[in-house]
């Protein structure tokens, strides 16, 4: 008889634990590689839309239609930021997020698989002011709402999703709620299901709570638990055989109460030299063109040593270089230090699909960048970006 190893099941959980870790990080790894990929093909989406609209007035029929385009590459670039912010495991910071745009996209999947036995209605105030939170946690609180909305249904009924300005004083503030008077956004969600009992009801928050096979009861003490993060409350009301209904207040915050000033539709133009730098043919293109369109001389390398190459050959000032981070042969932060030695005169703007690698990078600590931008970008802005920069630079 061979003796027990009762070290096995020890080793055997460590065994797995270091497969599920690894397994982990190839899917991050997957996830990074096609934000990046997905990032270059909207810059170049949001690059030849610029192109056209030069070509065309601001009265021709197709301008809205290259503006649709526009805003969707934009969408897309927001949305590999969130995939990357999942897949690097750090929760992003605080930023205005406009729960109307998280509303109207969710449980879109939902609906066709649930159609027509159960029916999703959403009701939004088209002038809801933002709140300040990590777009992917409010993202959370309502998708973990509408699921269990839905779930409360059993295959038929209705969930119905709403948005809304409230300003609540002392007398309207949910009692125990600890809020303050002010200006809140509020989200509801509600459901024409079974409802719950008063002693579920109590319980509803507890987390591994659940009244349903397969569910691992953590929907409601996960929305709790974000909710409190940004001082906001949530309120349950719910009857046996009237359903339920779950709201949401987050506070307001005030610069979205007031007018937003109109864009800009002039672009600025220029005449300096600016290095291009992207390992992408068709950013490279784009871009160059449409500086030189602005009135540029432009230089183009498609990775950090033919940059360091052409800013020790080229004849004339280098005035401004455009550096991509994630490069073969040579990447933006080996090539960096290289040009600037080579050309300490110049100013640099880094552009990449990786918002944590710029918020980590020892280029922005150490100095000598002089500013940065998140891919993808309409290139309107890089013309501003550029300009400020070299401005600034003049005044200096």
């Amino acid at each position: 008889m061979q003796a027990e190893d009762k070290e096995y099941p020890a080793r055997q959980t460590r065994a797995d634990q270091a497969e599920e870790s690894e397994r982990l990080e190839a899917i991050a790894m997957t996830g990074r590689g096609i934000a990046h990929d997905i990032n270059n093909l909207m810059e170049t989406v949001l690059g030849n839309v610029a192109l056209l609209r030069g070509d065309l007035n601001d009265d021709h029929p197709r301008v809205a239609t290259l503006e649709a385009i526009e805003k969707a590459a934009e969408l897309a670039g927001n949305l590999t930021q969130r995939i990357l912010a999942v897949t690097q495991g750090a929760e992003r910071k605080p930023e205005p997020v406009n729960l109307n745009s998280i509303v109207y996209h969710l449980l879109l999947v939902e609906e066709t698989r649930l159609a027509p036995s159960v029916r999703i209605v959403r009701h939004i105030d088209p002038d809801l002011w933002r709140v300040l939170a990590e777009h992917t946690a409010i993202a959370q609180v309502a998708l973990n709402l509408a699921t269990n909305a839905v779930d409360a249904l059993n295959g038929k009924g209705r969930v119905t999703i709403r948005t809304r300005n409230v300003v609540l004083d002392h007398g309207s503030i949910p009692e125990g709620s600890g809020l303050r008077p002010g200006a809140y956004v509020l989200l509801s969600v509600e459901d024409d299901g079974e409802g719950m009992s008063p002693l579920t009801l109590a319980k509803a928050y507890d987390p591994g709570f659940t009244t349903r096979d397969g569910h691992h009861g953590q929907g409601l003490a996960t929305v709790q638990k974000i909710v409190a993060r940004y001082k906001g409350h949530v309120q349950i009301n719910s009857f046996v055989g009237k359903g339920t209904a779950c709201r949401v207040y987050l506070p307001a915050i005030d610069s979205a109460k007031a007018p937003r000033p109109a864009p800009s539709m002039s672009v600025p133009a220029g005449e300096e030299t600016v290095l291009v730098v992207d390992d992408e043919r068709m950013i490279l293109e784009v871009t160059a063109e449409t500086l030189r369109r602005l009135g540029y001389r432009t230089l183009t390398a498609r990775n950090g040593q033919e940059a360091v190459d052409v800013a020790r050959s080229h004849d004339g000032p280098i005035h401004l270089v455009l550096l991509d981070m994630s490069m073969p042969v040579m990447g933006g932060a080996d090539a960096f230090p290289r040009i600037k030695a080579i050309r300490p005169e110049s100013r640099f703007i880094v552009c990449t699909g990786f918002e944590q690698e710029l918020i980590s990078s020892h280029l922005l600590e150490a100095g000598g960048v002089d500013s940065f931008l998140l891919k993808p970008f309409r290139l309107s802005a890089l013309a501003h970006e550029i300009r400020k920069v070299l401005d600034k630079a003049d005044a200096a």
